[in-house]
C-alpha cells in the first residue's frame, strides 16, 4: 500500500514540477521558448527526469545501498518506494509529452511492467530482483544523460562540459552494469 502511495504522490508531483519547470524556462530562456510546444515537453522531461534521478540516487544510497552494504539487508519497503518513484516520472511523461519517440515509450511501459514486478518481489531472496534493482541503480547514476538532452536546447550554447560529463558517466555506467550483470 505505501509504494502505491508514494507512486501517486510522486506523479503528482512531477506533474506539477512541469508547470513550474516550464515557467522558469518560459522566463528564463529564449532558445527554448523558439522551440514547438511539443519540444518544449520533450526537455522538460528530461530536465525533470535528469534532476529527480540525482535524488533518487542518493536517496538510494542512503536507504537501500547502504544497508545492504552494512548488513546485508534488503529492506523491500524501502526499495519499493524508491521503485515507485523512479518509475512515476516515466509515468507521468507518458501522457505529458505527446511526441515521444517509439523507444522511449517502450522505455516507459517497460519501467511500469518492472514496477508491478518489483511491488511482488522479494529483494532479501530473489537474485533476479537484486541484479534488477544494481541495474535500474546505475541507470539512474547517468542522470546528467537526460539533464544533457534537455538543457542542450534551453541555450544558444551547446553545455559541452555536461556533454562530456555525461559521456563519461553513460559509458562508465554501461561498463560497471554489464560486468556485474555478468
Amino acid at each position: 500500500m505505501l509504494p502505491f502511495l508514494a507512486f501517486l504522490l510522486s506523479c503528482f508531483a512531477v506533474n506539477e514540477a512541469y508547470l513550474y519547470a516550464f515557467g522558469y524556462f518560459e522566463a528564463c530562456s529564449e532558445s527554448f521558448c523558439a522551440l514547438s510546444e511539443a519540444r518544449q515537453f520533450y526537455v522538460l522531461k528530461n530536465v525533470i527526469k535528469g534532476f529527480y534521478l540525482a535524488f533518487l540516487v542518493v536517496l538510494g544510497s542512503l536507504l537501500v545501498f547502504l544497508p545492504v552494504l552494512l548488513s546485508g539487508r534488503y529492506d523491500n519497503t524501502s526499495i519499493r518506494i524508491l521503485a515507485s518513484l523512479y518509475v512515476s516520472n516515466d509515468f507521468v511523461g507518458l501522457w505529458r509529452v505527446e511526441k515521444l519517440p517509439t523507444t522511449t515509450r517502450l522505455h516507459h511501459m517497460t519501467s511500469f511492467v518492472f514496477l508491478l514486478m518489483a511491488w511482488q518481489a522479494d529483494f532479501q531472496s530473489e537474485r533476479v530482483a537484486q541484479m534488477l534493482l544494481l541495474y535500474c541503480y546505475l541507470s539512474a547514476v547517468s542522470f546528467p544523460v537526460n539533464l544533457y538532452l534537455g538543457l542542450r536546447f534551453c541555450s544558444d550554447e551547446d553545455p559541452v562540459r555536461l556533454r562530456g560529463i555525461a559521456k563519461v558517466v553513460y559509458a562508465l555506467g554501461c561498463l560497471v552494469n554489464w560486468f556485474l550483470q555478468w
